[in-house]
């Protein structure tokens, strides 16, 4: 496959071969075999972490596992790498020397340098073999001819050898062996553009990653969990990307970033106001086939098997597993059931102004008159649009949607007061700036998504115990004001006794008496804005 490109006026004349950007399929084995590879001065540093690390030598191993099932493709295609080939120019004086050419990698460097060190890390391991015994397959590994880029940014030595540990000890601990070998080496491709000007190099690099609509971080799981149905599931393949792609983008987009990733992370403890795809890895999890002797995945397989009885017989084919926000993601059609129920709690629909949201209108019944005030409030007060109140109120709706998938209707109007006592002292305390709420979920006193994943009944949640919510240091002060909206909220809090009755006098209800310290020692106590 060629695209013939032209170059700049004025620049040297090319020949017609060199001006035709070449592209073709070549295993690794070729491509790392290639000697004229050379990571230019211009590259970025090695950057890849060890998630992305990580992430690669699963997909390998499933990959590998799947092929040799022959469940999977004859190859596995591990995506684009752009290369300017630039013709080396020989010290004057020496003659009849062959032209050579250097291979710069223009894209493709991270991909390319950790799958050389995991090559590296599998012939060290050969290595410490006795060489009378080694089988032929690791002669061949070891016989094999490897690039050895040079690293001009000491970060890039640094990251190099954390990765190499990182692989070496995984590689050991999985006892990877010829199969893994062969796989690497025989059946994973790259697409391989060439070109011979680095100008166009770099137009084709910028067109292959900043032009069109970037893929979504579902756009990923979709492919992933789609390529990770068992041969069983296949039939239904047609049935859940129906399903899937009856949901809008921008809703599943809102379901996984506001919703699914908040509830996953925070019960963990760890931080969820950014979603992007570094965060892929969070709903990737059992693969009921490739893992069939570890105790976890028979433990779901046999859950599976039972579900897909009871399925058959029933005719609620996708109705029946059980979903939990925090138990770990089945791949495969099991992940668009889970994604499917949760769609249809209808948490990631707008609410209307002065009505429920959607999702409480099922549970009208099961709601008190507070209850019911409190979530009507949050949908017409002033302010409720603003960035940080927007962080507030999805921090608010993900430890409900959390709430209802553990418990149910039961003690629901108690734990609308305490979501929203909780998150809201946040916004009432200081202004809510990009990434505050992580820091609030990690500085609380109390994590009640934490809470939530360890308890048992619906006592263990209500029966947390709360800080008081009070204006902090930035609405004090001459000419300070309290936001729109925000005496409301604090309505709210005095009337469900969660409000420390130290207010500004202009915002106080009148029926509030003043039965707290000093403004010395509280404010003392107050974090800075």
């Amino acid at each position: 496959m060629t695209e013939h490109m032209s170059e700049k006026a004025g620049a040297h004349p090319l020949t017609a071969k060199q001006l035709a950007a070449q592209a073709e399929i070549c295993t690794l084995r070729d491509w790392l075999g290639d000697m004229a590879l050379n990571i230019p001065d211009y590259q970025r540093p090695y950057k890849w972490g060890l998630p992305q690390v990580q992430q690669l030598l699963r997909d390998i191993e499933q990959q590998t596992l799947a092929t040799g099932q022959e469940q999977g493709a004859n190859s596995y295609r591990m995506g684009t790498v752009v290369v300017h080939v630039e013709p080396v120019t020989e010290p004057t004086g020496q003659c009849e020397v062959p032209p050579r050419t250097q291979h710069h990698i223009v894209d493709g460097q991270q991909r390319t340098v950790t799958l050389l060190l995991v090559l590296h890390a599998l012939r060290a391991a050969a290595r410490e073999v006795p060489e009378d015994n080694r089988p032929d397959w690791q002669r061949a590994l070891l016989a094999l001819e490897l690039f050895e880029p040079q690293f001009p940014s000491p970060l890039s030595h640094q990251q190099v050898q954390a990765n190499y540990q990182a692989i070496a000890r995984h590689i050991r601990q999985a006892q990877w062996g010829q199969a893994q070998v062969a796989f690497l080496l025989e059946r994973c491709e790259v697409v391989r553009v060439q070109l011979h000007s680095l100008t166009e190099a770099f137009q084709f690099f910028d067109a292959q990653n900043g032009r069109g609509k970037a893929l979504c971080v579902h756009d990923l799981l979709k492919a992933f969990h789609l390529r990770a149905l068992r041969p069983a599931e296949l039939a239904l393949r047609g049935q859940a990307v129906q399903a899937w792609e009856q949901c809008t983008e921008a809703d599943l987009e809102r379901l996984f970033a506001r919703f699914l990733f908040q509830t996953r992370q925070r019960s963990r403890g760890r931080d969820a106001e950014f979603f992007g795809k570094r965060h892929v890895g969070v709903f990737k999890g059992i693969s009921l086939d490739v893992a069939a002797s570890v105790p976890l995945s028979r433990t779901w397989r046999m859950l599976d098997d039972a579900v897909h009885l009871l399925e058959s017989h029933t005719g609620t084919r996708g109705q029946v597993w059980p979903c939990q926000l925090d138990a770990p993601v089945v791949n495969g059609l099991r992940f668009f059931d889970w994604v499917q129920h949760y769609w249809g709690m209808d948490f990631h629909l707008a609410q209307a102004k002065d009505q429920l949201p959607p999702w409480a209108k099922r549970y009208k019944e099961h709601l008190s008159k507070d209850a019911k005030g409190i979530l009507v409030t949050l949908g017409r007060y002033a302010g409720r649009d603003r960035k940080g109140d927007s962080h507030v109120r999805a921090v608010f709706d993900a430890l409900l949607m959390y709430y209802l998938d553990k418990f149910g209707e039961q003690g629901l109007s108690q734990a609308v007061e305490l979501a929203f006592a909780w998150a809201y002292a946040r916004l009432l305390n200081r202004r809510v700036m990009v990434g505050s709420m992580d820091k609030f979920v990690s500085e609380s006193p109390v994590n009640p998504f934490a809470v939530l994943r360890d308890a048992m009944t619906p006592q263990d949640f209500l029966g947390m115990a709360l800080p008081m919510a009070f204006y902090g240091n930035s609405y004090r002060g001459a000419g300070v004001s309290i936001p729109k909206g925000l005496g409301e909220l604090q309505q709210w809090m005095h009337k469900l006794g969660y409000w420390r009755q130290e207010t500004p006098p202009a915002m106080a209800p009148k029926n509030i008496q003043d039965s707290v310290p000093g403004h010395a020692q509280t404010a003392a106590q107050e974090e800075t804005a």
